[in-house]
């Protein structure tokens, strides 16, 4: 359960504390924007995660966990900050918080999903 809350956390600072703004509403238009902000989320996470997992006392399984989950944020936040920009735009706030809503239910799914699912991967491969 703390393994959970502590990815949660990380996450929003990764992905929203440290955001400037400009990464914020360039990420839409600019690979750029796009890649600094997810560098951005890469760096804050790798420390945090990497002390998280120590417990586990697998390196391995640490950074493969975060290499997928920074390629995954990146893939998910080039479509929906395209999407949540258009919002914008047409000034449709209703919409708008929805897409961060939903951006933020897939990031955390694939955070938590690809967690239990390389464990039982470790898991098995350590059994076999």
């Amino acid at each position: 359960m703390v393994t959970l809350l502590v990815i949660f956390v990380v996450h929003f600072l990764a992905d929203f504390v440290f955001q400037s703004s400009k990464m914020a509403t360039g990420k839409s238009k600019s690979l750029k924007w796009l890649s600094i902000h997810v560098l951005t989320y890469s760096l804050v996470s790798l420390i945090t995660f990497l002390f998280l997992f120590i417990n586990y006392g697998e390196l391995s399984f640490a950074l493969c966990w975060w290499i997928i989950n920074v390629l995954l944020h990146f893939i998910v936040d080039f479509f929906t900050s395209k999407i949540t920009s258009r919002f914008w735009e047409e000034k449709n706030m209703r919409f708008f918080f929805v897409m961060i809503g939903f951006d933020q239910l897939i990031h955390n799914m694939c955070l938590i999903s690809t967690f239990f699912w390389l464990k039982d991967a470790v898991l098995l491969c350590g059994n076999a």
